[in-house]
């Protein structure tokens, strides 16, 4: 009696997850997003789920700005996921005042005084070292 009360609930159990899995891939429409997901590689995973143009950023931005370094990413809003994800890629480079790198997302160039371009991915997208 025992096991068929378990097999029962087993199968329920099984149902529902299968519902729950269709519903989110075919009814709302995200099996090209797992698509895109399953055919890229480890970085490419990366920079789909982070955003290529933020991403593109942040491996700039590990490039030029050495470990332990002082940066500030300006162009996101304090505790977006943006920063979140900046700071985690980042590491152990951190973000705080006085910054020597300053990193500019989806804003205009515009330089900060004491500050020069050290490199510019497009004209949103730049990353300013302070001038010694």
């Amino acid at each position: 009696m025992a096991n068929r009360i378990f097999r029962i609930i087993l199968i329920v159990w099984v149902v529902l997850w299968a519902c729950f899995i269709v519903r989110e891939l075919f009814v709302k429409k995200h099996i090209r997003e797992y698509g895109t997901l399953l055919s890229r590689d480890a970085e490419g995973k990366r920079s789909f789920v982070t955003g290529d143009r933020l991403y593109g950023l942040l491996q700039a931005s590990e490039k030029i700005i050495p470990a332990g370094s002082a940066y500030r990413l300006i162009g996101s809003e304090d505790g977006s996921l943006d920063k979140r994800r900046a700071a985690y890629y980042l590491y152990p480079r951190m973000e705080k005042e006085p910054a020597e790198y300053i990193i500019v997302y989806d804003l205009p160039v515009r330089l900060e005084p004491g500050y020069r371009i050290a490199r510019q991915l497009d004209e949103k997208r730049y990353i300013l070292k302070r001038e010694e």
